[in-house]
Formats: structure tokens, C-alpha cells, sequence
């Protein structure tokens, strides 16, 4: 595809962010199964329903559009995903490997608001309202899952912290 158009690029970059939340899709149900803490695995079920009605109103911003989504693969995710798999490799503790499923979601998902806020101003800038109100929906999921994570953060440093200090 070519990029000779703000309109060209904006329609590339909503095709990257369709191939993203179809990378989160595939691994949110393993995150779920991997985490500890049962309200992080039902958070990350959650997000995994919200990811595919987000792969949805992605699908319905490009009939809207007229146009159909081109193959590509968004990099960034995938390599988000590679950097998930690799942390078996270090053979981390439960607690550790937790922390790390937590850190690996807030990288996501952050990747995926400056995404989805850039794509927003796009889409004004574009004069395509109805895609704007579309991409906010998707960007206050993306907020409050990215708030949820940070919570989880919080509490298991929390944790870690209280069991440092009890083992010294």
C-alpha cells in the first residue's frame, strides 16, 4: 500500500492496530491461565471480550470507510509477544513471572492508548467523526485496563515487599 496520503497512513495505522489486538487476542486467554491472583486472570478474561469487540468496531471503522483492511503484522505487538515468551527462558519465580504478565501489560497496553489517541486526532484531522466517537470507545477500555494493571502492580511490589521484610 502506498503512503502518499494522511488518509493512506491512517488507514495503514488502523490495519496495524487491527493485527495488534488480534496478536492480544491469542494471548490474553494465557495470560489469564498464567496468572497467580484470580482478580488478574479474571481482569485479563475481561480484557480478552473487550479485545474482540474492539477487533470488531475495528472491522465496522473500515466498511464505515470504504475500505478493507490490508495484511500486515504490527510489529510492536508481536514484539511485546516474543518478549512474554522469552521470560521463560530466565526461569523466573511465580512471583516474578506475575510482576513481569503485570509489567508486560502495561507496556501493551500504553502501546495501544498513544495508538488509539493518535488514530483519534487522525480521524478528526480526516473529518471522520463517527471514527473518532469509534476509536474513543476502544481508548477508555484501553485507559481502564491500563488503571486495573497499574493497581496490580501496586499491590504485588506490596506484597513482595511485605514478604522482603518478613524473611529479614
Amino acid at each position: 500500500m502506498s503512503l502518499g496520503t494522511p488518509r493512506e497512513l491512517f488507514v495503514h495505522e488502523l490495519a496495524d492496530m487491527l493485527s495488534a489486538e488480534h496478536i492480544i487476542s491469542g494471548m490474553l486467554p494465557e495470560l489469564s491461565k498464567e496468572a497467580q491472583h484470580p482478580e488478574l486472570s479474571k481482569a485479563f478474561s475481561q480484557h480478552e471480550k473487550e479485545t474482540k469487540a474492539q477487533i470488531k468496531r475495528l472491522e465496522q471503522i473500515f466498511k464505515q470507510l470504504g475500505e478493507k483492511p490490508e495484511e500486515t503484522t504490527c510489529y510492536a505487538t508481536e514484539g511485546l509477544k516474543k518478549e512474554h515468551a522469552s521470560l521463560y527462558e530466565e526461569k523466573p519465580s511465580a512471583e516474578v513471572l506475575e510482576m513481569a504478565i503485570v509489567l508486560g501489560g502495561c507496556k501493551t497496553e500504553h502501546y495501544e492508548i498513544a495508538s488509539y489517541a493518535g488514530l483519534i486526532q487522525m480521524a478528526k484531522d480526516l473529518g471522520e467523526k463517527e471514527v473518532a466517537v469509534l476509536l474513543s470507545e476502544t481508548l477508555a477500555e484501553e485507559e481502564t485496563m491500563a488503571k486495573q494493571l497499574t493497581a496490580f502492580s501496586k499491590q504485588l511490589g506490596k506484597e513482595a515487599k511485605s514478604r522482603t521484610a518478613a524473611a529479614s
